[in-house]
């Protein structure tokens, strides 16, 4: 086989095949990391194993899941054919079905999310779980991990099992993707915490030697923050219920030297102006506060209110805002 992985593609491989520290790795990792390559290597690699054991052995299965029967056989069968060479390896090899037969029946099969519900009642030795996060059809990730894959591994491939088979690792799991959001990729990305079983892994782009910092760099201004956080930072960060979720205060709030010198009356005052922003025309309020925390609402004319800001920019209208007149 040709295998060759990056630094980074190398630490969850080596803690899963080589000092087999970990039995189920979680990476996120950004657009353009190598991650199909890394399932893909992970899952020959396990192939390999098997082939070391006797033929009576059971459950001898190591399966790939894609969200979509279109990545099954237009990414993962062409890569684990050509690219990695394992069709070199098999008995034969179907692109249609996504299944690599080889000898003392050990079967490689790409399988698609939406098809996952036919896994029930089999057994793993190991299981890679593509994109998680996209696994929308169904059952979804949470349900189709703790209801279907755990259960292959862990049922057919615990430690006991494994030793009295003569298998070099009981069964284990490789699960990578790109975050969307606080969903169960997280939570699974916290299990370390509460089982020396997991291991997780974090990698944003600049951990990728495919990737070219200074295109990414480009991108992160055109695109919007939250996407850019998610796809090339591997963050899960989402933007909640927030609407304005680009907004922050530390940078966008700011102090200023008031326009004019203010009265007596006036020092001390703080003036809070929320602008609602209309397709003609603005409305406005004038809040001020003084020292004595006394509240007062002004309400201006709507004629000075149009004169203001008719057709102005966000940037223009608070300027307007700022430099009026306060003698309304």
């Amino acid at each position: 086989m040709r295998i060759k992985l990056h630094k980074a593609q190398s630490e969850p491989f080596k803690d899963l095949f080589i000092n087999r520290t970990v039995r189920h790795s979680v990476v996120v990792a950004s657009r353009g990391f190598g991650k199909s390559y890394l399932l893909g290597a992970a899952a020959s690699n396990a192939v390999f194993e098997l082939l070391e054991l006797p033929k009576w052995v059971p459950n001898k299965n190591v399966y790939i899941i894609a969200p979509t029967y279109s990545q099954v056989t237009d990414i993962y069968f062409p890569l684990l054919e050509y690219q990695i060479g394992l069709g070199a390896y098999a008995i034969k090899s179907s692109r249609d079905t996504g299944v690599f037969w080889f000898d003392r029946d050990v079967t490689l099969k790409l399988v698609s999310f939406e098809a996952v519900e036919r896994l029930r009642g089999t057994g793993a030795y190991f299981v890679g779980n593509d994109e998680p996060s996209s696994w929308t059809k169904g059952v979804g990730f949470k349900d189709a991990w703790q209801g279907i894959i755990e259960p292959l591994i862990s049922t057919r491939w615990s430690p006991a099992r494994a030793k009295k088979y003569g298998a070099v690792s009981p069964g284990r799991s490789l699960t990578i993707g790109t975050p969307k959001g606080y969903n169960f990729l997280y939570e699974m990305y916290n299990y370390p915490e509460l089982d020396p079983d997991w291991k997780s892994y974090h990698y944003d782009y600049t951990r990728s030697p495919l990737l070219d910092p200074k295109e990414i760099e480009k991108i992160k201004h055109r695109i919007d923050p939250i996407e850019f956080a998610r796809e090339y930072k591997a963050s899960f960060e989402e933007s909640g219920v927030r609407v304005f979720y680009c907004f922050d205060r530390k940078t966008h709030v700011q102090p200023v030297e008031p326009p004019y010198p203010p009265t007596e009356e006036e020092k001390g005052e703080d003036i809070h102006i929320p602008i609602d922003f209309n397709v003609g025309y603005c409305r406005l309020t004038i809040n001020l506060v003084n020292s004595g925390n006394n509240y007062k609402v002004v309400n201006p004319e709507p004629s000075l209110t149009r004169n203001c800001f008719e057709g102005a920019t966000t940037s223009k209208s608070c300027n307007k805002a700022y430099t009026t007149n306060r003698k309304w």
